[in-house]
């Protein structure tokens, strides 16, 4: 895993004062992880975030302070997620979130799924001693 430099965000502005804040708190590192990715976000009020899901790959989407609506999903259209709430997105499946009055701050893990982690070489350590 590749820890990244949290001091600085980036942030993509969006009409009148939408703002997107996102950091990468962790980044895959090697060949045979699991986790893609580790992301904070924080919508301002009203900032629409929209993502284009990525074949081969799953989030979940916990919502650290919110609320946030989840808009266009077919398995969970148009809802309301609030602190605490937790969002799984199945393989490459597009996510839309919609900031509250208040804004909202969201952690996000992107893993690869099970279909290909079951194929990753075992991590175990060795325990053969090397004289």
């Amino acid at each position: 895993m590749i820890v990244a430099d949290i001091a600085h965000a980036a942030v993509h502005l969006g009409p009148g004062t939408q703002r997107i804040r996102t950091r990468c708190l962790a980044r895959r590192g090697m060949l045979h992880s699991e986790c893609e990715a580790i992301e904070h976000v924080r919508l301002s009020p009203g900032a629409c975030y929209e993502l284009s899901g990525r074949t081969g790959t799953e989030a979940a989407w916990y919502v650290l302070r919110g609320p946030v609506a989840l808009l266009d999903c077919p398995e969970q259209p148009q809802r309301t997620l609030d602190d605490g709430d937790l969002l799984l997105a199945p393989d490459g499946q597009d996510v839309h979130l919609h900031g509250g009055p208040l804004g909202a701050e969201l952690l996000c893990l992107t893993v690869v799924p099970a279909s290909v982690s079951s194929r990753l070489p075992a991590r175990r350590p060795d325990l053969l001693s090397h004289n």
